[in-house]
């Protein structure tokens, strides 16, 4: 892959500043929902500070799998997932100073993030009440499993979430097809990383909105509210006509999903009368478009299982490239269904660069997910390796606040960073 390090400093004259250059990002973060949001306010050029605790810091240091470092640390792997371009300092907010320093760096900062349990940050007294009142101009992106009591409280606040709550409660975990009655977890952190996509999108809004007022606000996100909105096509046909689609089948339409051939699986998207028409003969089966059953695509729906026995000696007579080079060529939406290791192979990951490689002291050179906005004037995405806990204490104390070094040795002496 592109050594994007490389092409970032050839490029950065010429494309100009990183969008967020000069904005403070204090973040209190765990695992992944709020990891992601600040990282890709730190791709875009936000300085990101990630505010851990003294014994272990960030849970995705010590998650399995793991490895330890040359002083015998823990370095686990989700850490290179969610926190590259960042700075880390270590801070006990628990401690009455740690907390006063936490409200000082809030003080200084544009944005802050958060993903504890909704109210733990009030009852620190470090909440988004407080930081207001000595900031106006503060963002808060607070996520959560069901929001904070702020802004549109939850009868459901006060309990426990973890991604696959959101999954559950949203009605995704009923869409994929499956065996039996049994509801399907997803099998990736689909709302955490769609909260953390929300809480960025939610800062971005409150800094243009800033620009006009002066004024900040939170950004409150849940995890329940980011799933549901993954699931609105279900939302609007049940409210719409009371129907439910079958688990794995498109609500309005078919064929759409996948479908073997001889060698492995293929998914065909056919969405609109004037693709199924394409299909149709593509396949050398025009007769199709005037079976009454196959009339539009609620009926196609309606009637998948003879429409699936009549087009599959089509494509069972057909490798995976032998089917998707006519139906490509015939402008049938269509790709081969490919597994995780075809993406390290795939030329349209490597042509985005969202495969972007983290030479990591303790894991070697690993590959993580690139950035995937792209935008004409601003240099590709720096890699810049996940922070050491508390690697960047000193320097943040020093430049944001003006602490000198005898006050942080102090500070240190007593446990407090």
């Amino acid at each position: 892959m592109t050594d994007l390090n490389t092409a970032a400093a050839g490029l950065s004259s010429m494309l100009g500043m990183r969008p967020l250059e000069g904005i403070r990002v204090l973040t209190v973060e765990n695992f992944l929902a709020a990891p992601y949001c600040s990282m890709w306010l730190a791709d875009a050029g936000a300085e990101v500070v990630k505010v851990e605790t003294r014994d272990g810091g960030d849970m995705a240091r010590r998650t399995s799998p793991v490895r330890q470092d040359a002083q015998g640390n823990p370095r686990g792997l989700s850490l290179l997932r969610s926190n590259r371009n960042k700075k880390s300092i270590t801070l006990d907010l628990k401690h009455p100073e740690g907390k006063a320093l936490f409200t000082e760096l809030a003080r200084e900062a544009d944005i802050v993030v958060e993903n504890l349990r909704a109210g733990v940050m009030d009852r620190l007294g470090i909440g988004y009440a407080e930081l207001s009142r000595i900031n106006p101009k503060l963002i808060y992106v607070a996520i959560s499993g069901f929001g904070q009591k702020h802004v549109l409280p939850s009868p459901f606040i006060d309990y426990p979430a973890f991604d696959i709550v959101g999954q559950a409660l949203s009605g995704l975990m009923n869409r994929p097809e499956r065996q039996g009655d049994r509801p399907t977890y997803l099998g990736f952190s689909l709302a955490d990383i769609e909260a953390g996509i929300l809480g960025a999108y939610g800062a971005l809004l409150a800094l243009i909105q800033r620009g006009r007022t002066g004024k900040g606000q939170m950004i409150d996100i849940s995890l329940y509210d980011a799933c549901l909105i993954l699931n609105e096509i279900s939302v609007a046909m049940y409210s719409g006509q009371k129907t439910k689609s079958a688990p794995g089948l498109h609500a309005v339409t078919a064929p759409f999903g996948s479908y073997e051939t001889k060698d492995g699986y293929i998914v065909i998207a056919v969405l609109g009368e004037h693709i199924w028409h394409r299909f149709c003969e593509a396949i050398g089966m025009p007769s199709l478009k005037d079976d009454p059953r196959f009339k539009d695509g609620v009926s196609r729906n309606r009637e998948n299982a003879a429409l699936t026995a009549a087009i599959s000696p089509w494509l069972l007579a057909r490798t995976r490239r032998e089917a998707l080079d006519t139906l490509l060529a015939a402008g049938v939406p269509a790709a081969a269904v490919n597994d995780v290791e075809d993406v390290f192979d795939c030329p349209h990951a490597a042509a985005r660069e969202m495969l972007v490689t983290l030479d990591d002291p303790v894991w070697g050179k690993v590959q993580v997910v690139g950035n995937p906005v792209k935008m004409s004037g601003v240099p590709p995405i720096e890699t810049r390796l996940p922070p050491a806990l508390g690697e960047n204490t000193d320097e943040v104390l020093h430049g944001w606040l003006g602490v000198d070094d005898a006050r942080i040795a102090e500070l240190r002496a007593r446990n407090v960073i």
